[in-house]
């Protein structure tokens, strides 16, 4: 279990403030690698390998950990290598950027199970609490922890605080097939958790999954 929270921890603490490019807006179609087809605002672009290239320094050089609000430098250079990999994908705002913080979804793939009754769903949610806190060295609230239905897909609900100050995460853990769960986060800074949520809601709801 622990093990579990620690990974889900880790895959929502990646929104990091990164330089934009200008270039094409992603059509309303995205094939993700991971095999899923997905329809994302024309305002998402997504964290590419060369942009990723460009941006190598903030990824996997030190700069000052003074601030709370710094993301840790092990953590960005484990982004760096989960994108360049292909394990992880990123897709962020383009409009409306604060220079601090980019509203973003990523998506994963993990072999975990989601909860398989009642009794381990509520223990999970008394949980996780706890060891967001413990993970991201600050209170962590959660606002909601349910099994919800994407299409006819089991799939877990979360949303809480993010990990940075000032943001909020809503995330779907959704069972592509036994052991095989797809994640998709999407975190933004909590003046723009309404728009998110909407954003966020018709990307999960559109997925097309072999």
């Amino acid at each position: 279990m622990r093990r579990w929270i620690t990974m889900i921890g880790s895959v929502v603490a990646m929104a990091l403030p990164i330089a934009t490019t200008s270039g094409p807006a992603w059509g309303r179609d995205y094939r993700s690698g991971f095999g899923v087809g997905i329809s994302v605002p024309d305002s998402y672009l997504v964290l590419t390998r060369d942009e990723l290239e460009r941006n190598a320094d903030f990824f996997i050089e030190g700069d000052s950990q003074d601030s709370p609000e710094a993301v840790p430098l092990s953590l960005r250079r484990d982004l760096f290598e989960s994108v360049r990999s292909g394990q992880l994908e990123i897709l962020y705002r383009t409009d409306d950027v604060d220079p601090d913080f980019v509203d973003n979804v990523n998506i994963v793939q993990k072999r975990v199970d989601l909860p398989s009754d009642e009794s381990e769903l509520n223990r999970i949610c008394q949980l996780l609490p706890v060891e967001f806190s413990r993970l991201f060295g600050r209170p962590i609230g959660m606002d909601g922890c349910e099994m919800r239905f994407v299409g006819a897909r089991p799939a877990l609900y979360l949303a809480f605080d993010g990990a940075m100050p000032g943001t909020k995460t809503l995330q779907y853990q959704i069972r592509k097939a036994p052991g095989q769960t797809l994640i998709m986060t999407a975190t933004a800074a909590a003046s723009n958790l309404t728009r998110m949520l909407g954003e966020f809601e018709k990307m999960v709801t559109s997925m097309r999954m072999p």
